[in-house]
């Protein structure tokens, strides 16, 4: 008995000692630019706005508010945590601001002009990330990320009169969009154009504020730092 033991201890020692080797030969794998088994880390930017469709008022068989007209190029902030998979995907949980500067309109039913007011959002997602292929160091990604945003109130002005336009609201979210990153020391660079959507706004004064989902083309910038392996 005290031979099956003894015998054991060592064999069980031996795995053991295997298995701590492997565990701290796990980073390696990322040296070559490719992820490793798990990778946890932050990552932030900013990005560049445009609206390119949606309706901001009502369609009338005269005219049509749609969001490009009411609001100006914006911008925005974003930060995220993530976590890679030896699979490649890459799970991540963000928080996204974003904001557009009014424009004065003239048409739908504003005929005799309108200034619109400021309108952001703020709020949370979850989503994945996705790289094929690669070349001469750079990593091509595709992304998405579904999440609940809150659309800021918003007023107009017409004549001298301020209007109350929309109330400010939660909704859905959704980007999706492709990108590269560009490895550097224990962190990445990257670059990525994305296409956001977000559900209608609340009308505070109906029918006259009454607007669909918005849609926007976004261009951002970020860095990624690895905070674990």
């Amino acid at each position: 008995m005290w031979l099956v033991r003894s015998r054991l201890k060592r064999h069980s020692a031996g795995l053991l000692v295997r298995l701590c080797a492997l565990l701290a030969a796990a980073p390696a794998l990322a040296e070559d630019g490719s992820q490793p088994a798990s990778r946890y880390g932050f990552a932030a930017g900013a990005f560049v706005s445009q609206f390119i469709g949606g309706d901001s008022g009502p369609v009338t068989p005269l005219s049509e508010t749609q969001y490009p007209d009411t609001f100006s190029t914006g911008g925005g902030l974003r930060l995220e945590a993530y976590r890679n998979y030896d699979s490649g995907w890459r799970g991540q949980i963000g928080l996204v601001y974003a904001s557009w500067s009014g424009k004065f309109f003239t048409g739908g039913e504003f005929p005799a002009g309108a200034q619109f007011g400021d309108f952001d959002l703020y709020g949370i997602y979850v989503g994945g990330r996705y790289p094929f292929g690669r070349a001469d160091g750079f990593q091509p990604y595709v992304l998405g990320n579904l999440g609940v945003v809150h659309l800021s109130s918003l007023t107009v002005v017409s004549g001298g009169t301020t209007i109350p336009y929309w109330s400010g609201n939660w909704r859905d979210y959704l980007e999706i969009g492709a990108g590269v990153a560009q490895r550097m020391g224990s962190g990445a660079i990257t670059v990525d154009v994305r296409l956001q959507t977000f559900g209608a706004p609340e009308p505070a004064t109906y029918p006259i504020a009454a607007a669909t989902s918005g849609s926007s083309l976004l261009l951002g910038v970020g860095y990624a730092w690895d905070v674990r392996r």
